[in-house]
This record gives C-alpha cells, structure tokens and sequence, in this order.
C-alpha cells in the first residue's frame, strides 16, 4: 500500500533542474497523454464561408467573406502530449483543439497525424490517449504583464512557448500505440 500519509518520513536531496522552456524548434514524435473535456463557449462570431472543397470564399479585395451567427457554441479542449525520445524525452506540449467553425482543419489534422481515419469529437478523450505521432514544433512569443516586485509597477515581459505547426504520421513499420513498459516508465 502507498503511503500517503502525514507521517511519512522523507530524506532530503536535491532537486532536479527542471527546464520548463521552449524546446528547439524541429519533428519530434509524440504520445497523446490525456485530452482535457471539452469546455463549452458560445458567442456571437463572424464566420468564414467555404466553398464544397473547404476552401474561404474571398470577395474582389481579397478578404474573406464572413457571415454573423448568433450565439454560436463551440468547444475547446487541449491535448498534452510527451515528446517520446531523443534529447527532450519526457517534455510536454499543449495542442488546443476546436470545434470552432473557423477551425475546421485543426481536429481533422490532429486525427491524421495519430493515425485515426474518423471520430466524433466526444470520443477525441478517450479513444487518443497512448496514440503517438510526429509534431513539427515551432517557437511562439507573447507579451505578459508581470508586477516587478521590487517596484510594484507592471511591466510587459516577452515570453516564449512552444506551439505545434503540424502533425504527420508515424513511419508505418512503428506502431501507433505506446505501452507503459516500452518506454522504460
């Protein structure tokens, strides 16, 4: 049995420097650890027309024709996932998925890449966890308003994150699902 309890005695050691930043930029493979639940969200959005082929419809100017809809609900939810092997075995990245109707490749995307041919977005949680695949990696920054403790003034800080560009497919000859033991876990 675990011992969880107020009682337990610990030693004292160091602990491991973690490193919390950005990974290179690169391909990396990848296994889906879990898929938080979807959170609803519901809006009045401008929505982008398509044409049968998926393809924005663009006016004379370039732009994309867009159309008002009313309280329009969609979902969001974001998948972590481990960088199995190589130098940054074991570190994390967060992929947000949507079913937000400006978004219509990115939970299509996320399926090919692990591998799966069609599922309905309230399966995505249960039936993508262990599944791996390839994820090109890209560095992203955004400005964050920090307060400096040593003079209470907020300042913007630029902060970096790792973002997935695209996934693909694993080489066919590895399989898709990852079992605890083979990665030494």
């Amino acid at each position: 049995m675990v011992d969880t309890s107020l009682n337990k005695r610990y030693t004292a050691r160091e602990g491991s420097n973690m490193d919390f930043g950005p990974i290179p930029d690169g391909t990396y493979t990848a296994k889906v650890e879990e898929v938080t639940p979807w959170e609803s969200q519901t809006k009045t959005i401008k929505v982008i027309q398509r044409d049968e082929d998926g393809k924005a419809i663009k006016n004379e100017k370039g732009e994309n024709v867009t159309e008002l809809q009313e309280n329009c609900t969609f979902y969001n939810c974001t998948a972590k996932m481990k960088i199995v092997g190589g130098e940054y075995d074991g570190r994390l990245i967060f992929h947000n998925l949507s079913t937000h109707p400006n978004m219509p490749f990115q939970i299509p995307a996320f399926l090919y890449g692990i591998g799966l041919q069609e599922l309905a977005a309230s399966e995505i949680q249960e039936k993508t966890r262990g599944k791996l695949c390839m994820i090109d990696v890209y560095t992203d920054s955004y400005d964050k308003k920090v307060q400096n403790k040593d003079t209470g003034l907020d300042e913007v800080q630029k902060k970096f994150i790792n973002r997935v560009k695209s996934f693909k497919q694993l080489p066919a000859e590895q399989p898709n699902n990852v079992v605890e033991e083979d990665l030494g876990i």
